[in-house]
């Protein structure tokens, strides 16, 4: 499978891939990281509506100076945000 049908694979995962119901009231703890420059619906507001109301235990991370793809353009920071997260709910 060529990068491009991966893409097209994900994407239509994303679009039509219902899982709110299988997040909904999990114990487990959840991140949510975006970036401060993300793009519309995948925004604070949206994840707040959508994650942040499925999950109670969810927490938002939004990352500075940063796009769709944090990991990406500020490695660090995203590191230190998966660390710091893991740290808080690992024994």
């Amino acid at each position: 499978m060529g990068p491009n049908a991966c893409r097209v694979g994900s994407l239509t995962m994303c679009a039509k891939t219902n899982f709110a119901e299988e997040v909904q009231g999990l114990a487990r703890p959840f991140l949510v990281v975006i970036g401060e420059n993300d793009t519309e619906g995948l925004d604070e507001p949206t994840m707040k509506a959508a994650f942040l109301a499925w999950q109670p235990n969810a927490e938002l991370v939004t990352i500075p100076n940063s796009g769709h793809y944090p990991m990406q353009e500020a490695p660090p920071y995203f590191a230190t945000v998966i660390e710091d997260f893991l740290r808080q709910h690992t024994g």
